[in-house]
């Protein structure tokens, strides 16, 4: 990944650990049905959090407002409720490792980021 001094990446320190085939968790909040009403009846409250698990397919930098931001396309492994794939794009500072991925193509170090 190409750093611009003059305008750093939120989140490369982050990103340059992760590697694309790694095994990663991040935490989302799960919304129950049954959870109890907000303030004046409004939408239920989040109840509780839930890890998931995936792996990384992409590492990327996309361009925000007023700052480029590092990210991540993960594949969630962990979605019961879905029968298809659809990968999540997770901000590279929300995501923790879990396990390094090993070869892909014959190549150990699969550091490929596109802008």
């Amino acid at each position: 990944m190409a750093l611009n001094k003059e305008k750093p990446v939120f989140g490369a320190r982050h990103a340059k650990k992760l590697n694309i085939g790694d095994l990663v968790y991040w935490v989302e909040w799960v919304w129950e049905p049954d959870a109890p009403k907000g303030p004046n009846g409004g939408d239920p409250l989040c109840s509780r959090q839930s890890k998931r698990f995936g792996v990384i397919s992409e590492l990327y930098v996309e361009d925000r407002d007023i700052r480029k931001v590092a990210m991540a396309k993960v594949v969630p492994m962990n979605s019961k409720d879905d029968k298809r794939v659809h990968e999540k794009n997770l901000i590279v500072t929300s995501v923790k490792l879990v396990s390094k991925g090993g070869y892909i193509s014959g190549k150990k170090n699969n550091r490929i980021i596109s802008e």
